[in-house]
């Protein structure tokens, strides 16, 4: 499927696009709100401006691509591979990130406001200025993450504790 199939059948009212494969696809700014791409392929895709509200995303490739200021808020992300991903200023709002790969993941000023993060692998993910203000992050890996100056309140950390920095 490419782009103009995807444009296409959206505006038709379709919404199923199942493993769908955009891998290296250029959907800037396209809104494609409550859309099923479980297990699609997005590697190496540009998203960025993208409206993905509600977006079944789960197990879906998105490693490498460009989702930057990327609205997901209330998104299923569950188990997707987000290793490489450029989510800068993205917007994950109540998303299910839980198991995610964000492995080297940069989510610099990414609004993760309630999402859920547990299981997720945040290694050497970057999370400066990232808002964590009632995310849940238990049993996730945040070996080698840099949360310079990222928010916390009312956040679940790692161990199960919670951590209230910015309330």
């Amino acid at each position: 499927m490419d782009t103009d199939e995807l444009k296409r059948r959206y505006l038709a009212g379709e919404r199923n696009f199942h493993r769908a494969n955009l891998n290296g696809s250029d959907l800037r700014k396209i809104p494609l709100m409550r859309a099923d791409l479980l297990k699609a392929n997005l590697h190496n895709s540009n998203l960025s401006g993208a409206n993905l509200t509600r977006v079944n995303l789960y197990q879906a490739n998105l490693s490498k691509a460009d989702l930057r200021q990327t609205i997901f808020n209330e998104a299923i992300l569950h188990g997707a591979e987000l290793t490489g991903a450029n989510l800068h200023r993205a917007s994950l709002i109540k998303a299910d990130l839980c198991e995610a790969n964000l492995k080297g993941a940069s989510l610099t000023h990414t609004n993760l406001g309630a999402a859920k993060l547990s299981g997720a692998n945040l290694n050497n993910a970057n999370l400066t200025w990232a808002n964590l203000r009632k995310a849940d992050l238990k049993n996730a890996n945040l070996e080698g993450a840099d949360l310079s100056g990222a928010k916390f309140c009312n956040t679940i950390m790692p161990d199960g504790s919670m951590r209230n920095d910015d309330c």
